[in-house]
């Protein structure tokens, strides 16, 4: 450091008063002062900030766990109920794979869409109606996904991408969207835009490999009669549900269910009898018990409950005759007993 004699000198050199030097000396000591300060906040400021973490609980009060589900094919992934397509959207890829698109180890959930979340984001994907024409994150711009219609909207909380996978007539009861949503648990996550296309590719690939398409659907609903190999209707496709549904009233009424008329929507309707299957339903209100399951039972109409939430999953049949005997028959071979 320069001494009062240099600065002497220097000002007997440059012929400025010595002054002027001094005040140099001072101007660049209080600057660098300053310099430290603005460092020392800085660093404060970012040992204030809560240390990202994945949740203590896990799943979270409204998720459930992973299950066994068997993964579709081809275009069914756009034909399954809600819990179910979530399940195969959560298992789509491995772990190892949800983490590497991600960051960071990855925790998996399921609800009415599949949700998963690491230390810095919190991500959902769920198969639905339409592409949006808006999102909470604004109007989405249109985009290509895996060759796929896509739209998508960013903002600096996170990103919204919808991907067409199924070209379908709207309300036809299918949900051939994939919408995928990454947005930050912590403030500054960069590239959520990114990593939800990554994502989406990945998702597509794992849930659409080689398969058959969507059957066509009538304006009412209706599609083709197929005869499938007799099974339980849980996690399958809803048109899938329909044919297994005929296949049932006809072995059950004793006669060929050929003439059977399936809808898209889990239901099949032969021979003046209909039974349609129900992922969510109105309550039960049992009155008897039908294959060891509750069942509320009208001069119209059975209905069955087939789990223990009374509200949830349901095969309900209408039409004439027995009913009750007609269902006897065909809900154990329907749930796989």
């Amino acid at each position: 450091m320069a001494t009062p004699n240099d600065y002497r000198a220097i000002a007997r050199k440059t012929d400025r008063p010595m002054w002027i030097w001094a005040g140099c000396a001072l101007t660049s000591v209080l600057l660098l002062f300053g310099v430290g300060i603005f460092v020392a906040i800085s660093v404060l400021n970012e040992d204030d900030k809560p240390e990202a973490t994945l949740p203590d609980t896990w799943p979270s009060k409204s998720g459930n766990p992973l299950r066994p589900v068997a993964m579709p094919t081809g275009e069914m992934v756009a034909a399954l109920t809600g819990e179910t397509g979530a399940q195969v959207l959560c298992q789509a890829i491995p772990e190892q794979r949800w983490e590497e698109i991600l960051g960071g180890r990855t925790l998996r959930e399921v609800s009415t869409a599949c949700h998963a979340v690491t230390a810095e984001l919190d991500v959902s994907a769920q198969m639905i109606p339409a592409l949006p024409e808006d999102t909470s994150r604004g109007v989405p711009t249109k985009t290509s996904v895996a060759g796929k219609t896509a739209v998508v909207a960013t903002d600096k909380d996170g990103t919204s991408l919808s991907v067409e996978l199924v070209e379908v007539t709207p309300h036809s009861g299918a949900s051939p969207v994939l919408n995928v949503s990454v947005r930050a648990r912590v403030t500054g996550h960069p590239e959520s835009a990114n990593k939800a296309t990554a994502l989406a590719e990945a998702l597509i690939a794992g849930a659409m490999p080689p398969g058959p398409k969507l059957p066509k659907i009538g304006e009412d609903g209706e599609i083709p009669m197929q005869a499938v190999e007799p099974g339980p209707i849980k996690d399958k496709p809803l048109p899938v549900i329909s044919w297994l549904l005929c296949g049932e009233l006809g072995r059950a009424l004793g006669t060929p269910a050929d003439p059977a008329k399936p809808t898209f929507f889990a239901g099949c309707e032969l021979n003046g009898v209909t039974a349609d299957y129900s992922a969510l339903s109105s309550t039960v209100k049992p009155t008897t018990a039908i294959a060891g399951l509750p069942a509320q039972v009208t001069d119209k109409s059975v209905v069955v409950q087939l789990t223990a939430d009374p509200a949830g999953e349901t095969l309900k049949f209408k039409g004439t005759g027995d009913l009750s005997a007609l269902a006897e028959k065909m809900v154990p071979p329907l749930l796989g007993r």
